[in-house]
């Protein structure tokens, strides 16, 4: 039997999503700790959403210099349309979360509430949005080269 080989390649996953990820969390980490701190005024959680803001930015920022990379190179040319809403989305998240930070370097209650606070759920409901549009599209692509 004469062997046959596949002329499929499976797109790969773009490099900004990993780091992404880990941002997104300590994004949705922040809402969670301003909302601790703002049932408990303990001064410790408004540190902690400091610090989760500040990670966030700084994997963020990473994830945005892989997201040119991966459009520079070629990684998105299969699914480019369906990966703008999602950058975009991210990019939108990364400004909101600098804004959060800005506030969050304030001293004591007034770098959470309310402000804060409102800043970090913004974040979180763009997050949810960019999640929504991503399942309605197909990431999942695979290439037929021929």
């Amino acid at each position: 039997m004469a062997r046959t080989e596949s002329n499929s390649l499976v797109a790969k996953r773009p490099f900004y999503k990993t780091p992404m990820a880990v941002a997104k969390a300590c994004f949705i980490g922040t809402l969670l700790t301003d909302v601790t701190y703002w049932r408990s005024a303990e001064m410790m959680w408004a540190d902690f959403s400091a610090w989760l803001l500040f990670a966030g930015l700084v994997v963020g920022v990473l994830a945005a210099l892989a997201a040119l990379v991966d459009l520079f190179t070629g990684r998105l040319s299969g699914a480019a349309r369906s990966a703008w809403p999602s950058l975009l989305g991210n990019l939108v998240v990364l400004v909101i979360a600098f804004f959060n930070a800005l506030v969050h370097s304030r001293d004591a209650w007034t770098s959470v509430m309310p402000t804060g606070l409102t800043l970090s759920v913004a974040a979180v409901i763009v997050l949810l949005l960019v999640c929504l549009l991503g399942w309605s599209s197909d990431h999942n692509r695979v290439e037929v080269v021929e």
